[in-house]
C-alpha cells in the first residue's frame, strides 16, 4: 500500500511561497538537499492513503491524467475548495454539497465550482511505498528522509 502526498504550489496565490520555491528547486537540483523534513506538514497535504500499487512508476502512471492508465480512485477522486479536503467518488462530492453547502442538485445544471477533480502527480510529490518516501522529480524518482512522527 502507497499514500500519495501533493505539494501545496497550487495552493499557494501568485505562485510565490515555500512550496512554490521547493517545486522549482526540485525541478533543477537533488531532492533532498531541497527538502526540509521539518516543514512537510506546512508544504504538503495527503491525498490519498491505502493505494494499491506494484511500482513507483505504477504511481505515476495512475494518478495522471491522459496516462491511458489512470486509476479509477483518481478519476474519481474529488476536491472541495470550501471544506479544504477529499471526497472520494463523484456522486458522493454530489451529496457533500448538498448536505454541506446548500448545493441543490434538483435545480442546479452544473456540479459547484468549488468541487472539482484533482491534479495529476508532478515534480515535487511524495509517495510513500513500502515505508519509504520517494519525490517526483523531473526524471523518475528519488529516495528521501521525511522527519517527524511520520515513521
Amino acid at each position: 500500500m502507497a499514500t500519495i502526498y501533493y505539494l501545496n504550489w497550487d495552493k499557494e496565490r501568485d505562485n510565490n511561497g515555500p512550496a512554490t520555491e521547493l517545486f522549482h528547486n526540485l525541478h533543477v537540483g537533488d531532492a533532498q538537499e531541497h527538502i526540509d523534513t521539518g516543514a512537510f506538514d506546512d508544504l504538503y497535504r495527503e491525498v490519498a492513503d491505502d493505494v494499491e500499487l506494484e511500482n513507483l512508476e505504477d504511481a505515476f502512471a495512475e494518478w495522471n491524467r491522459g496516462s491511458g492508465r489512470e486509476s479509477q480512485r483518481f478519476t474519481e477522486l474529488r476536491y472541495c475548495e470550501r471544506c479544504d479536503g477529499y471526497i472520494d467518488g463523484h456522486d458522493e462530492a454530489i451529496t457533500h454539497a448538498a448536505q454541506n453547502h446548500g448545493y441543490d442538485a434538483f435545480t442546479e445544471t452544473r456540479d459547484p465550482e468549488y468541487i472539482r477533480g484533482e491534479r495529476s502527480l508532478s515534480v515535487g510529490d511524495i509517495v510513500q511505498f513500502e515505508d519509504e518516501y520517494y519525490v517526483c522529480a523531473s526524471i523518475g524518482w528519488e529516495q528521501v528522509e521525511i522527519g517527524g512522527d511520520r515513521d
